[in-house]
């Protein structure tokens, strides 16, 4: 163990900013991140991401002969707000915990992290708001590219195997090294039994209600590097396929406690091989900086209006009630009366109106920033919005009604031209048929299942495919999609609720009618 105490790691880094700094804006492939700090550091930010993702990229290669990471639109990057500090973290989280340093929400087009200024931390180790960032974007990354339900152990010690990457000046990047911040739980807390890692069920009891900690997160990532290791070095090479024969049995439907009995053997004698393990200098991958290859990164400074806007804009996007809406609005609409031809800041007025129930409002804004930058789809997508809601309103003749219709879905092409791939435009389409009362469209329906192709994190976007194969019939589609919600690795709740509505699909397969109402359960999932 003091091997994982004393390991130096580097971490991102991103230079404390002087005092002159202003918004900016970098745009990546992957990321759209925006800080209040200078362009070398916010430059050098997103290309460590960048390397990391590159990084994780081949490390899947090398581990499982995965085909590379699929190109993405660019309203489904990550967009990264990095805040001054980390009290701001906790109220933008509306929570107090003293542990909590960065956050990330996973939604169809709109995927979301907050972190603190990160300084400069050479010569100690890895800011635990990095160590979050990395550990989050890991999942993200993870169920973007996976299509089977993977068992939470599996998918946290992915993660943690991830988060403690340190990159090198001369742009190599590692992956692999010692997750230092597990250390003390996995020294103090007492070893939790291998067998709950793989019972998920036996887990849940072993916990109950408690909120104690234990040692999960810092077995699951001991045991994933372990096997990790031993695939890629051929270390232990008795253990070299064990992950591949255990994954591979769990994605034929078979039993996740006796997947692992049958692929890794006797636990007890796992435990030591663990034991010894972790107490030994560890096995890290260093990928020089000719395999890392990534896109350009465009840093540029925000408009002065934007600037302004930015602080309120991040409790936007983080999300608000329509009461919170409520009171932010008159600072939105204060700072956008002073720009009323920047894009940027019109959007966010849009995105206010709206959520604050104006929707005449939201659609004016969101033309102003229209007419300003065509190309806006943030302004589109409110536009949207907006839109959708009128059109769904019972009031008026029939004739009014098909007309606001027509409007609606007018947004939807509009938007659809600007992004072909952007998911929201294809799941309103869908709905527009189920507002309506009408039978979705062959056509819809693919949308729908194209849009979960491009956010398969988006667990709402889950169950209303989910709902459709079941008003399809299709029960082993509805399961094989709603398969990944029972291992969500941070929600315990939509596990619980998984189960349920899979319950329910069993009942309606077999003619009987179901313990719950589908669209109960899907409401709940959203």
């Amino acid at each position: 163990m003091r091997n994982l105490l004393s390991v130096f790691i580097f971490g991102l880094v991103m230079l404390s900013s002087p005092a002159s700094a202003k918004w900016h804006q970098a745009s990546s492939e992957h990321f759209l991140i925006y800080a209040n700090q200078s362009e070398k550091d916010i430059r050098e930010f997103a290309e460590n991401l960048e390397k990391y993702h590159a990084a994780m990229d081949l490390t899947n290669t090398q581990l499982f002969g995965s085909p590379p990471f699929p190109s993405i639109s660019p309203s489904n990057r990550v967009t990264i707000f990095v805040v001054d500090r980390e009290r701001d973290i906790k109220k933008l989280a509306g929570k107090t915990s003293r542990n909590l340093a960065g956050f990330y929400r996973s939604r169809a087009g709109a995927s979301v992290a907050f972190v603190p200024r990160v300084e400069d931390r050479r010569g100690s180790s890895t800011s635990f708001s990095q160590i979050v960032l990395l550990h989050e974007y890991a999942h993200h990354f993870q169920l973007s590219n996976t299509v089977r339900a993977l068992p939470t152990w599996y998918t946290e010690g992915y993660a943690e195997y991830f988060a403690s990457a340190a990159f090198d000046k001369d742009g190599a990047v590692w992956v692999g090294r010692p997750a230092q911040h597990r250390a003390a739980e996995l020294l103090r807390l007492r070893k939790l039994p291998l067998e709950y890692l793989f019972n998920a069920k036996a887990y849940k009891e072993y916990r109950g209600d408690s909120k104690r900690f234990d040692s999960f997160y810092g077995r699951s990532w001991a045991l994933f590097h372990y096997l990790a290791v031993a695939r890629l070095y051929n270390i232990n090479s008795e253990r070299s396929d064990d992950i591949a024969l255990y994954l591979n049995a769990l994605a034929k439907g078979e039993d996740p406690l006796a997947s692992a009995q049958n692929a890794f053997g006797d636990f007890e004698q796992l435990d030591k091989e663990l034991t010894q393990y972790i107490n030994t200098p560890l096995t890290a991958t260093r990928f020089p900086p000719d395999w890392i290859k990534y896109g350009a990164v465009n840093v540029s400074p925000l408009s002065e209006g934007a600037g302004e806007i930015m602080p309120l804009y991040q409790i936007s996007r983080n999300g608000v009630s329509r009461e919170e809406a409520l009171e932010l609005l008159p600072d939105i609409r204060e700072v956008a009366q002073q720009y009323p031809d920047d894009a940027f800041v019109q959007a966010a007025l849009a995105e206010a109106e709206y959520d604050a129930g104006n929707n005449i409002m939201a659609i004016a804004a969101a033309d102003r920033a229209i007419i300003s930058d065509p190309q806006n789809i943030s302004a589109h997508i409110q536009k949207m919005y907006a839109l959708f809601k009128i059109a769904s309103e019972e009031e008026g003749s029939e004739a009014e009604i098909k007309a606001r219709w027509k409007t609606a879905l007018k947004s939807v092409t509009a938007a659809n031209r600007i992004e072909n791939d952007h998911p929201l435009p294809l799941i309103y389409y869908y709905n527009s048929f189920q507002q309506r009362g009408r039978k979705p469209t062959p056509l819809a329906v693919r949308g729908l299942e194209q849009a979960l192709g491009i956010a398969p994190y988006d667990d709402g976007l889950r169950v209303s495919v989910v709902g459709q194969m079941v008003n399809q019939k299709n029960y082993e589609k509805a399961r094989a999609y709603l398969a990944p919600l029972q291992s969500d690795p941070h929600n315990n709740g939509r596990g619980k609720r998984a189960e349920k509505l899979l319950a329910a699909i069993d009942k309606l397969e077999n003619g009987q009618s179901p313990l719950i109402a589908l669209e109960k359960t899907k409401a709940a999932a959203n």
